[in-house]
Protein backbone atom coordinates (compact mmCIF):
# COMPACT_ATOMS: atom_id res chain seq x y z
CA UNK A 1 0.00 0.00 0.00
CA UNK A 2 2.71 2.41 0.53
CA UNK A 3 4.06 2.22 -2.78
CA UNK A 4 0.97 3.50 -4.01
CA UNK A 5 0.86 6.08 -1.76
CA UNK A 6 4.19 7.05 -3.32
CA UNK A 7 3.44 6.62 -6.93
CA UNK A 8 -0.14 9.03 -5.98
CA UNK A 9 1.93 11.43 -4.85
CA UNK A 10 4.29 12.07 -7.52
CA UNK A 11 0.94 11.96 -9.62
CA UNK A 12 -0.18 14.75 -7.55
CA UNK A 13 3.41 16.52 -7.95
CA UNK A 14 3.17 16.96 -11.32
CA UNK A 15 0.52 19.33 -11.54
CA UNK A 16 1.99 21.25 -8.71
CA UNK A 17 5.65 21.10 -10.46
CA UNK A 18 3.65 22.66 -13.62
CA UNK A 19 2.11 25.52 -11.49
CA UNK A 20 5.26 26.43 -9.70
CA UNK A 21 7.10 26.62 -13.20
CA UNK A 22 4.59 28.55 -14.93
CA UNK A 23 4.60 31.36 -11.79
CA UNK A 24 8.24 31.60 -11.95
CA UNK A 25 8.96 31.39 -15.17
CA UNK A 26 11.57 28.72 -14.89
CA UNK A 27 13.05 26.83 -17.77
CA UNK A 28 16.06 24.59 -18.70
CA UNK A 29 18.30 23.76 -15.51
CA UNK A 30 16.33 26.08 -13.08
CA UNK A 31 12.97 23.70 -14.62
CA UNK A 32 14.68 20.87 -13.18
CA UNK A 33 16.08 21.79 -10.22
CA UNK A 34 12.73 22.93 -8.60
CA UNK A 35 11.42 19.78 -9.64
CA UNK A 36 13.96 18.01 -7.79
CA UNK A 37 12.99 20.18 -4.92
CA UNK A 38 9.48 19.56 -5.39
CA UNK A 39 9.58 15.54 -5.25
CA UNK A 40 12.21 15.83 -2.47
CA UNK A 41 9.55 17.59 -0.25
CA UNK A 42 7.07 15.59 -1.37
CA UNK A 43 9.03 12.58 -0.50
CA UNK A 44 9.89 13.53 2.88
CA UNK A 45 6.33 14.11 3.24
CA UNK A 46 5.02 10.90 2.15
CA UNK A 47 7.30 9.12 4.50
CA UNK A 48 6.50 11.16 6.85
CA UNK A 49 2.56 9.76 6.14
CA UNK A 50 3.40 6.44 6.21
CA UNK A 51 5.43 6.80 9.35
CA UNK A 52 8.84 5.79 7.91
CA UNK A 53 10.13 8.90 8.09
CA UNK A 54 11.44 9.59 12.14
CA UNK A 55 14.25 11.07 13.86
CA UNK A 56 15.33 7.90 15.27
CA UNK A 57 14.78 5.81 12.52
CA UNK A 58 16.00 7.94 9.26
CA UNK A 59 17.73 6.22 6.67
CA UNK A 60 18.82 7.86 3.44
CA UNK A 61 18.45 5.08 1.19
CA UNK A 62 14.67 5.15 1.78
CA UNK A 63 14.25 8.38 1.04
CA UNK A 64 16.40 8.39 -2.18
CA UNK A 65 14.21 5.31 -3.22
CA UNK A 66 10.78 7.03 -2.35
CA UNK A 67 12.46 10.27 -4.27
CA UNK A 68 12.84 8.26 -7.44
CA UNK A 69 9.73 6.83 -7.50
CA UNK A 70 7.53 10.19 -6.48
CA UNK A 71 10.00 11.94 -9.70
CA UNK A 72 9.39 8.76 -12.12
CA UNK A 73 5.82 9.12 -11.43
CA UNK A 74 5.61 12.70 -11.46
CA UNK A 75 7.92 12.44 -15.09
CA UNK A 76 5.06 9.85 -16.50
CA UNK A 77 2.00 11.82 -15.78
CA UNK A 78 4.37 15.06 -17.31
CA UNK A 79 4.76 13.27 -20.20
CA UNK A 80 1.11 11.34 -20.64
CA UNK A 81 -0.36 15.00 -20.38
CA UNK A 82 1.36 16.02 -23.32
CA UNK A 83 3.20 18.94 -21.55
CA UNK A 84 6.50 17.34 -21.85
CA UNK A 85 6.36 17.26 -25.56
CA UNK A 86 6.88 21.40 -25.61
CA UNK A 87 10.28 22.40 -25.30
CA UNK A 88 10.86 24.72 -22.43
Amino acid sequence: MEQAMYWLVGAIGSPLISWLKGQFGLHGKAAVWLTLAVSAVLAAAALLLTGELTAAAFNAENLLAVLGQILAAATLVYKLLGEGSQVN
